[in-house]
């Protein structure tokens, strides 16, 4: 890829949305603006977590953004909600490349949704070289649930990726075990895959905020979740274990900083219960330093299962400020091998609440005299290695 060459971005997640794969995506295209790449993006009004389209004429400085589906009313079933953007956005796309099909110099797509590739397949020249990101795949990830129903939306799902990957000159994936999974479930060839771990998107903000001193008390310790909350993060589950380390530890306040469906349904469930939990809205940008350094440890879950289809956008961040890690996943997973490179990491392969809950007490009494500049000395020349946006933006103008 040639400077000043046009690149069509497409993925319905992108700015302002704050987390997740609107936030990485943002990041991608700004770093391809900075090396001279022409950039129009295809996506929704900014929509998640919540799953409700709101208004905005905010932009990125030489980005053309093309909206949709701001009228669009996702239902409650998560299952319902995928289909329904993989149908919306599909036609999104198609109306774009009918009016633009002859302006297209290259295509960089992100998975998922996935359906929409049919579209670009039969709009567009196969001679368009066209780049996949894969963030999750459906086709394992709809396996967290056992069910015969989940088993069969698994098969259909993994079908149809299958067929839409066949659609890609490249593929990168955000794990060496989603590689592996591609090519032996979704049978790519290896020769078209690169991989490239989530980059780091915080910065050193020379400003210091005290904005969350009347959440986070500075005579308590605070273990924190904060992200977007799916079957893949096991949330009941994440609930019942905070719950179990308030009463083991009084001196721990444990957080969930969300948004969306599933994190209002957790609050309610707290307001019944009278849980020992604290729950927050996102924290802006301006104020994620400040959430890190009040952070004495953040929690990442993992379903079991579901290692392979996904990997955790935020843990570069936190390595990156030093923040002490406690991962929830399987035994031999790719964040099970990641994290057993850095110290202050652990990992525990179960989800057994009360012994989680011991384990995550011990281990923040055993860190507890340790500065989050500490942790980030010990790990920082790995993190560099690993988890740095250089690495992905040189493959992608290859």
């Amino acid at each position: 890829m040639e400077k000043n060459k046009s690149v069509l971005f497409l993925s319905p997640f992108f700015y302002p949305e704050e987390i997740s794969t609107g936030k990485y995506n943002t990041y991608l295209v700004k770093e391809l603006v900075k090396q001279g790449v022409d950039v129009d993006v295809v996506s929704s009004f900014p929509f998640y977590p919540e799953w409700a389209p709101r208004n905005t004429d905010l932009t990125v400085d030489g980005v053309r953004i093309v909206r949709g589906g701001l009228g669009i009313k996702y239902p409650s079933s998560q299952i319902f909600k995928r289909v329904l953007l993989e149908v919306w956005y599909s036609f999104h796309v198609g109306r774009y490349l009918l009016k633009k099909r002859n302006e297209i110099g290259e295509v960089i797509v992100v998975f998922p949704p996935v359906f929409f590739m049919f579209v670009v397949s039969v709009l567009l020249p196969k001679k368009i070289k066209k780049t996949g990101i894969v963030h999750d795949l459906q086709g394992v990830m709809a396996k967290a649930d056992s069910s015969i129903f989940r088993s069969v939306v698994s098969a259909v799902m993994l079908g149809i990726e299958r067929r839409a990957f066949a659609k890609m000159d490249k593929l990168i994936c955000l794990s060496r075990s989603m590689c592996d999974i591609l090519v032996m479930d979704y049978k790519v060839d290896k020769n078209a895959l690169e991989i490239s771990y989530p980059f780091v998107t915080s910065i050193d903000s020379a400003v210091e905020t005290n904005e969350l001193d009347k959440l986070f008390s500075s005579e308590l310790i605070h273990v924190v979740y904060s992200g977007a909350l799916g079957e893949k993060q096991k949330p009941l589950e994440l609930l019942e274990l905070f719950k179990e380390v308030s009463v083991l530890n009084a001196d721990i306040r444990c957080h969930i900083i969300s948004k969306g469906p599933v994190f209002e349904e957790l609050k309610l469930a707290c307001d019944k219960e009278s849980y020992p939990v604290v729950f927050h809205d996102l924290v802006p940008e301006e104020l994620l330093d400040e959430l890190y350094l009040k952070s004495a440890l953040q929690l990442i879950p993992q379903a079991p299962g579901t290692g392979a289809g996904a990997f955790p956008s935020k843990l570069p961040n936190l390595l990156f400020k030093g923040v002490p890690v406690f991962a929830i996943c399987d035994e031999g997973s790719e964040l099970d091998s990641l994290l057993d490179q850095f110290e202050f990491c652990k990992v525990s392969y179960h989800w057994d609440i009360k012994l989680l809950a011991t384990e995550l007490v011990d281990y923040v009494g055993s860190i507890e005299s340790f500065s989050h500049s500490v942790v980030k000395e010990k790990n920082h020349l790995k993190l560099e290695k690993l988890f740095g946006v250089k690495e992905l933006v040189n493959i992608l103008l290859r």
